[in-house]
């Protein structure tokens, strides 16, 4: 496939991805909010813990296959078959595994009524295992579309429906585990019906995407380390209720990006795989991206972190209020992760697994020595181990990829500047704001946030090119300035110069 061709329809992807990930944003907060006012704290802690140790098997049993069916340049149906072979193989150990430790997983979070839990919950690692085959297979492709109103109808209908429907009948955290599975098989037989692949098990082939598999699933596992071992301990050492707390805040930060982040993840990940050799394409898509993804997080975030108990209260209402000190830290980490993820992404798809394997191998071991120091102090200082690990594996990740795409100091700097700047500005005027007790408390406290959001948004409009800076503006403009949203386009760019 040509260069221009793997640009076309990453670009089509992107519309799509980003299309679909502002959907399921909107669905994800509709659903955690309607299931935030019916559930407790405590099963919401649940749920997570089990979501934790679930992801761990599911990364195991899958083997990196997925992602080496989507790297690989030429793709035969035995590729598959072997893919499908091991993989369910793994899935099926991992499965056992899950049930016949369930009531020592338990114990090791210190909630014996988690274990049946645990061993419903294994029972769905080998269909997801064979669902994220055809996934692969669809965004090896590009096919974002399908992929995207699947997840949506998944996600929305059958976890949310599900769910809701439960919750009100009063199944506490069954009612979240039943979503997931409804969710889980709807998944796989509506991927599979759009990438229709064999379903011949083999476990002899070709043996390259044996090894890429590896060091793709130890960058999972250490990736899933960041993302999974706060919650661990957070259970282990503060109790199932602060779990709930923690988890609900993460994802309310998560909510706004992480959606939209996963899908600019996968598209760079498939495109960069594809334009392997070509790093002068892969140099440019990098500075294009990485600098959308700092003026759509920066900014908005380092807002959230200032007012997280307004956000919350608004959203999720007055009984959560207590996991505003956790949202804090981790609306600040939210930016890191984010950059960090597509940078991880790119630099992957560039043959570089082994490079960022040892980066996440540090933050990791930096997130679990600060949860593991701190763990006989409260909580809401254990948290900015978050923030913190997730700076240093951005940043690390950030001089490699520099190195490998010969990226200078000033083109690295030139990617941050407007969303620096527009994040100080917004702050500053929040704060100022919170200085008058009268601006501060007044309709429901939300004054400093819109304010803030507010000089954000004229700021931009103000000087939209300077912000968006030299990469993403001549990009917008290629590819916008002679569509539907031209003269909108043309307007904003007369005050960028």
């Amino acid at each position: 496939m040509s260069v221009d061709s793997i640009s076309s329809r990453s670009a089509k992807a992107l519309t799509w991805g980003v299309a679909g990930a502002v959907g399921k944003v909107v669905a994800q907060l509709f659903v955690q909010i309607t299931l935030a006012r019916i559930l407790d704290p405590v099963a919401f802690g649940q749920y997570a813990a089990v979501l934790a140790v679930f992801g761990l098997g599911y990364i195991l049993a899958d083997s990196g296959f997925g992602a080496a069916l989507i790297q690989k340049k030429e793709l035969h149906s035995t590729d598959i078959g072997m893919a499908l072979g091991w993989s369910v193989l793994f899935a099926s150990v991992m499965a056992l595994l899950m049930i016949l430790s369930s009531t020592m997983l338990a114990q090791l979070f210190g909630d014996v009524s988690l274990g049946p839990i645990f061993r419903a919950c294994a029972l769905l690692i080998p269909f997801q295992i064979v669902s994220n085959l055809s996934s692969s297979l669809l965004r090896r492709d590009l096919h974002l579309k399908g992929i995207q109103i699947i997840q949506l109808v998944a996600y929305f209908v059958c976890f949310g429906g599900v769910a809701t429907v439960l919750a009100i009948n009063g199944f506490g955290v069954w009612s979240l585990v039943a979503g997931f599975a409804a969710q889980t098989i709807f998944s796989l037989l509506a991927t599979y019906s759009l990438a229709r692949h064999t379903l011949r098990p083999r476990l002899i082939g070709d043996r390259a995407l044996i090894h890429f598999g590896i060091k793709s699933m130890a960058t999972e596992l250490t990736s899933w380390s960041m993302d999974n071992l706060d919650r661990f301990l957070v259970g282990k050492f503060w109790g199932m209720y602060s779990l709930g707390l923690y988890s609900v805040a993460f994802n309310l930060s998560k909510a706004p990006s992480g959606l939209l982040i996963s899908t600019a993840q996968n598209i760079a990940f498939a495109s960069t795989s594809r334009l392997h050799g070509n790093l002068g394409a892969v140099r440019k898509g990098f500075l294009v991206v990485l600098a959308a993804v700092a003026l759509t997080t920066l900014p908005i975030f380092t807002l959230a972190a200032c007012e997280s108990e307004v956000v919350l209260n608004i959203v999720y209402g007055f009984k959560w209020i207590k996991a505003a000190p956790y949202m804090t830290a981790l609306a600040i980490a939210i930016p890191f992760i984010s950059m960090g993820a597509i940078t991880a992404a790119i630099l992957r798809g560039t043959g570089s697994v082994g490079t960022e394997l040892q980066i996440l191998m540090i933050s990791g071991a930096i997130l679990f020595s600060g949860f593991l120091m701190l763990s006989h102090m409260s909580l809401m200082l254990a948290v900015w181990s978050v923030p913190f690990a997730y700076l240093v594996r951005f940043l690390l990740l950030l001089t490699a990829i520099r190195s490998r795409l010969n990226l200078s100091a000033a083109e690295v700097l030139s990617i941050f500047r407007g969303a620096i700047v527009l994040s100080v500005a917004g702050l500053s005027v929040a704060l100022l704001m919170h200085t008058s007790s009268d601006l501060r408390t007044s309709a429901m406290g939300v004054l400093p946030l819109l304010a803030g959001g507010a000089v954000i948004a004229l700021l931009f409009i103000s000087r939209f090119s300077w912000f968006l800076g030299e990469a993403l503006a001549d990009m917008v403009r290629t590819k916008f300035s002679t569509g539907r949203f031209g003269p909108v386009l043309n307007w904003l760019q007369r005050g960028g110069h």
